[in-house]
């Protein structure tokens, strides 16, 4: 299979690097990476820069610098519109892409014609504090909840004849979107737990809390506009993973306690900012120290 890769960024001088290596590192043995475009969104550090110092060692890199910050998905509706692969990943500039990722989200593809997007398993840095647990904790509930029903998000696998037009503009829930749109087509969802990406927790809770109402909006906004809910949403998949998480880690109860708070607490002010119009489309990038190597997570 063909793939295009999307690398998307915003003021992300300091890890687009790292990212645009670990994709060129990939090496599939059953598909090939005709290109890979990086989608700099208004960045006004030197990620722009920085890519262009990549491109001028690979053809297959190119970088397209929007002027403006028009939110994720309207970057990625412009990234469709030049990718010409069978299969189209999305990533952002921020993550950690672990070696053999792309040949295993193409897997299921090409095994049945029917899957129109893939997932990796998403694993936190461990960061001690908190903010670090709880946000170790939550992926570790994505994941309970993806293996049984898939939840897909941070890096995806999308084929190409799903979106031929495009992605509905307006909503800026970008995975969820993706995942209604393959849906509706007749499209199935793969969860891959073998591929994994890592990424960084917010900074400190107030972060944590924010990132989490902004979600919680978009995934209403999402509900209300394309009448999908994604299995993170459903209670009872929530209960279960976390029955899952005491019964493994008893340890982990109160961060557990906590979480929920935190979780409750920004489902409640998302479903307001929804009311009110709000719709994050754009938001600042979490903060953080850079320290890894680009295909060696620790």
């Amino acid at each position: 299979m063909k793939v295009s890769i999307g690398i998307f960024a915003h003021n992300e001088e300091r890890t687009v690097g790292r990212a645009i290596e670990a994709v060129l590192a990939q090496e599939p043995e059953q598909a090939k990476i005709l290109e890979i475009f990086v989608m700099s969104c208004a960045s006004t550090d030197g990620t722009v820069r920085t890519a262009e110092e990549y491109a001028r060692r690979d053809a297959r890199l190119t970088v397209v610098d929007r002027p403006k910050r028009e939110g994720k998905l309207a970057a990625i509706n412009d990234f469709l519109s030049r990718a010409t692969g069978d299969v189209l990943v999305i990533a952002g500039a921020d993550l950690v892409v672990t070696p053999g990722l792309v040949e295993r989200l193409v897997e299921p593809m090409r095994r049945d014609a029917r899957c129109g997007m893939t997932g990796p398993r998403v694993a936190a840095y461990g960061t001690p504090g908190l903010t670090g647990r709880m946000h170790d904790l939550l992926w570790r509930m994505h994941h309970e909840i993806a293996a049984v029903q898939p939840k897909l998000g941070e890096v995806v696998a999308l084929r190409a004849e799903f979106v031929p037009h495009g992605l509905p503009t307006g909503i800026h829930c970008d995975e969820v979107v993706m995942e209604a749109e393959v849906i509706r087509r007749g499209g199935l969802l793969a969860y891959v737990s073998e591929a994994e990406v890592r990424n960084f927790p917010p900074s400190d809770v107030r972060e944590f809390y924010g990132q989490r109402r902004r979600i919680a909006c978009q995934h209403r906004a999402a509900g209300r506009r394309l009448s999908y809910r994604p299995a993170t949403l459903r209670k009872r998949n929530v209960v279960r993973a976390a029955l899952n998480v005491v019964r493994e880690e008893p340890g982990r109860v109160l961060t557990l306690a906590t979480l929920c708070g935190v979780e409750l607490a920004a489902r409640v002010q998302g479903a307001i900012d929804e009311r009110r119009g709000r719709t994050y489309q754009v938001w600042s990038p979490v903060l953080r120290e850079v320290r890894v190597n680009a295909t060696q997570p620790n």
